[in-house]
């Protein structure tokens, strides 16, 4: 079975070195970004890691998305924004269930509101549910 990672879940598989179930993953091109924007906040905004910890993340998220399977969603912003405003969820989550929809696949999440939204349409798990 084939996982659809959002930023949330990805970062925190990656801070618990639990890097195998990527395998068997897919995400999206802006998860990317939205990792590292969540390592620069807990850095520059909230001082919870040091520079070198927050460069060590940089690179294992950038090492993270070399395994990952990563799509972009450009053609189908029209698709998204509809779920979006259907379901009252952000863009960038919308993008993540359409995902798995689209993909028959497993969405993995520790957004409680995603998560919420998501199970009418898709299986969900937690991050927690991997490397125990």
């Amino acid at each position: 079975m084939m996982y659809v990672f959002d930023a949330c879940s990805i970062l925190n598989l990656i801070k618990r070195a639990c890097m195998k179930p990527f395998l068997n993953g897919v995400t999206l091109d802006l998860a990317f970004y939205e990792c590292l924007n969540a390592i620069w906040r807990e850095h520059v905004l909230l001082g919870k890691l040091d520079a070198d910890t927050a460069l060590e993340y940089v690179g294992l998220i950038t090492d993270t998305f070399k395994v990952l399977h990563v799509v972009s969603f450009g053609n189908l912003g029209g698709e998204v924004y509809k779920l979006a405003v259907e379901e009252e969820i952000t863009v960038y989550d919308a993008a993540y269930l359409l995902e798995a929809m689209r993909g028959g696949c497993i969405l993995v999440t520790d957004d409680e509101k995603l998560e919420e939204v998501s199970r009418r349409y898709v299986k969900v798990v937690r991050s927690s549910s991997f490397c125990h």
